[in-house]
């Protein structure tokens, strides 16, 4: 049997027995909750070949705004192995109705400080080239009003007294959409980016690639700089000189414009989200204070004249 690090929500015997039998995992190693992820069950394996991680997927867990598919993740692993982009898959295991991921453990800590590394990575992603066997994922909300129609599914959901928090901003500007199909990784969230542990220089390396799409780069962009998921990770939100640093390091004045022009309807949409989150059966509650940096930044954008993007 494995040695387990913590007594609970350790992996079925089964899927240790079949791990194990197909030497993707060698007897008797140590097992180790990995806590990071808010979604699925995941585990590294110390091995003397290399750490691993072995993670599965909970089906149920997906969300309006973050999707949790294996297939798509394996896909994604596969395409940019090699890059320094993502960890290696090494393969695939469990069964469709239950299904798990090994790959490659990534060394290092998760990102707190320095927003331009952070730009660097997600710039060298957007600049992948989305080959064949990308073009199958699914196509991420493009422009104004698909943003806010996710924005107002969430709301629908929800109890009527709720919902009337979130009347939408005044104006929202309308922007086109961009038409522009880039790979995104979806979930560029502070805890989705490990700085490597043996080159202090390096770029992050992204992990969870449960909800990849192809569409506009800014919508990583947007996520990343969100104050809920900075809130969430950090405690506090970027400050306007650290969110000018990451834009700077991107270098891409367009995106940076569009960016601007979204800005109304994506704080909406992400404090739609917060409140959905809050609004579950099993409601988590760490998205209250996320819910109120999206509506502080939200009011600031008020007091902003805010001109719409040019068709």
């Amino acid at each position: 049997m494995p040695d387990y690090s913590q007594s609970r929500n350790m992996p079925p015997p089964a899927l240790v027995t079949d791990l194990i039998r197909t030497g993707e995992i060698l007897p008797d190693q140590r097992w180790t909750v990995l806590h990071g992820g808010r979604t699925n069950d995941i585990w590294k394996v110390e091995d003397p070949r290399g750490a691993r991680v072995v993670k599965r997927y909970v089906r149920a867990a997906a969300t309006p705004l973050f999707r949790n598919d294996p297939l798509a993740e394996l896909r994604v692993l596969a395409a940019l192995n090699g890059t320094g982009l993502a960890p290696k898959v090494l393969c695939e295991a469990g069964t469709p109705a239950d299904p798990v991921l090994v790959y490659a453990h990534q060394a290092g800590q998760v990102w707190r400080e320095g927003p331009q590394r952070v730009a660097r990575t997600l710039k060298a992603l957007h600049e992948q080239p989305v080959t064949e066997d990308l073009t199958a994922l699914p196509a991420a909300p493009d422009g104004s009003d698909a943003l806010a129609h996710q924005a107002l599914a969430m709301l629908a959901t929800l109890p009527a007294t709720q919902a009337a928090r979130l009347a939408p901003p005044v104006p929202i500007p309308h922007v086109p959409p961009s038409r522009v199909r880039r790979l995104l990784h979806g979930d560029p969230v502070p805890d989705n980016l490990v700085c490597p542990a043996d080159d202090p220089k390096a770029l992050p390396v992204l992990i969870d690639w449960q909800c990849p799409a192809l569409g506009d780069p800014i919508l990583d962009l947007a996520i990343f700089l969100s104050p809920a998921m900075q809130q969430i990770a950090r405690g506090r939100p970027l400050s306007p000189e650290e969110r000018q640093l990451f834009l700077a390091a991107y270098d891409d004045p367009a995106a940076t414009q569009r960016l601007n022009a979204l800005q109304p309807v994506l704080h909406w949409r992400m404090a739609a989200y917060c409140l959905w989150k809050m609004q579950q059966d099993r409601p988590d509650m760490a998205y209250g204070p996320a819910l109120a940096a999206e509506l502080a930044a939200l009011q600031t954008l008020a007091n902003q004249p805010i001109s719409p993007e040019k068709p």
